[in-house]
Parts: structure tokens; sequence; C-alpha cells
């Protein structure tokens, strides 16, 4: 159900007191976080109140299932850039892969976006994550590949399992599938590492709070949350080391990568 999660003006409020300290060194202001950001009912006042403050790109993360709704489609006009997700292009896959709320449909996911496209003038960034033995065979990528020739994105973001994921059978695809499937669907294809990369330079006394913040939305590496709140590893490792001897957070592997998660008690 769409509505005001958290007034606009909250939002704008702290991202107009981030950007006075840290704009120079923002390259995109991305709408995303821990759900969908199109069932906020005030993101086209927060677009364009963002608009108003900053020339800064604004990137929209979405999975696209509201897209086919019209209204859905006119807030996000004034956007920069729209991520949409589209991980299948048949409903037995995206059943399998998206476990979609009931309703929501491939077919409306993909008219939505197509819908979308017509209308809508800045850049759209198709992405689409592969899962070995899901949707990866040459069926389903023969659908990806028209489904993306009927949208015309104006580019193609391809990726794989990454972090630790919810179910064991997640399998990630090697580095020379990964290659093959970019040549497949073309030059606007390129295989990207879904990690995120905002350099907050968190002051120290908040340091801790912010690792559960982020860790709050999926497991990450002491790289990945280095790299995402701008502050060397070796700093963070002491931080690390102390919340999890806390029982805040725990270690997890994934292939030859160690992980952090929050401890769910």
């Amino acid at each position: 159900m769409r509505k005001e999660y958290i007034p606009a003006q909250e939002v704008l409020g702290e991202l107009e007191a981030f950007l006075s300290k840290n704009g120079s060194s923002i390259e995109h202001i991305s709408l995303s976080g821990s759900g969908e950001p199109t069932l906020h009912s005030e993101i086209r006042l927060v677009i364009e109140g963002i608009k108003k403050m900053t020339l800064i790109p604004i990137a929209v993360l979405t999975n696209g299932s509201l897209l086919y709704e019209e209204e859905v489609r006119r807030d996000l006009i004034g956007a920069d850039i729209v991520l949409p997700s589209l991980d299948a292009a048949s409903s037995e896959i995206f059943l399998r892969i998206n476990r979609p709320h009931e309703g929501v449909s491939v077919e409306k996911v993909i008219e939505g976006i197509v819908e979308f496209r017509k209308g809508y003038q800045g850049q759209i960034w198709l992405e689409i994550l592969f899962c070995k033995g899901v949707n990866d065979s040459q069926s389903e990528l023969l659908q990806l590949k028209k489904t993306v020739d009927r949208i015309q994105p104006d580019l193609v973001h391809l990726n794989t399992v990454v972090r630790p994921p919810s179910e064991p059978s997640a399998v990630p695809l090697g580095l020379k599938e990964m290659e093959e499937i970019r040549a497949f669907f073309g030059e606007r294809a390129s295989i990207i590492s879904e990690f995120d990369r905002h350099h907050l330079g968190v002051p120290e006394k908040d340091r801790r709070e912010e690792i559960l913040r982020i860790l709050r939305r999926r497991p990450l590496s002491l790289t990945d949350l280095s790299e995402g709140m701008g502050i060397p590893q070796k700093e963070l490792e002491g931080y690390i080391r102390f919340m999890v001897e806390e029982g805040m957070i725990k270690i997890r592997s994934f292939g030859n990568a160690t992980y952090y998660e929050i401890s769910k008690t």
C-alpha cells in the first residue's frame, strides 16, 4: 500500500543537512532504502524537493512492481536515472526467483517498464541478477533478451549473487558465464558488482550505530563496510571485533569471503 511512510519534509531536511557538509563529493543521490521506494506516496515531492536544493543527479532503484500504475510513472518523471530490476521474463522463473506479492506478475512488471520508457526522458538502467540453474537457461535468456529489446533501456546491468543469500540454494554464476551473458545482451550490457558506495566519513561516536544501520539491510564484508562508510578497514576492525564479542553482529562465511550480519535474537 502506498503511503507517506516517512514525511517528505523530514527526508528533505536530513538530505539538506547532509549535503551542506558533503555535497561536493556526491555523484548521485539514490532513492532506495530497505523497501520499495515507489511505495512512498510522496516520492514525487521528494524528487522535486531535491531538484530545488542541488544539481546532483537523482537515481531511483525500484523493483518495477508498481510501474504499471500511471500515477507511479508520473511520480518518477523528474528523476534523472531509474534502475528497475527484472530478473526473469517468464512467469514460472519470476515466481521462483522473486516470490512476488499476490497480484504482482511478470507481465505487469514488464508492461509497466515498457510504458514508463515511452514517456520518460531520463536514463533507464535495467538490472538483472542471475542465480545459477534458475534464470540462466538458454530459453530464459532468450526471453529476457526479447524483453530488453522491447524496453530499450540505456544500460543493462548484469549481476549475480555476491553476498550470503537468504536461501542456500542461491548460487552465483562464474565470471566466464557472466561474460558470455554480457556478450549475448550486447554493447549496452555490463557486469557490475552490487556494493553500496556512499562515502559518508561517519563520525567516530556514530560508527557502531551506522554499522548496525547498514547491516540491517544486508550482510556485508569488511571491505564493503569500509567503502560504504568511507573509513579505512583497519579503523573498522576494532569496532567489528567488539560488536561480534558483544553479540550485536555475527560472522557468516560465503565462498572464500567473510561477511557480517545482524544477530537475530
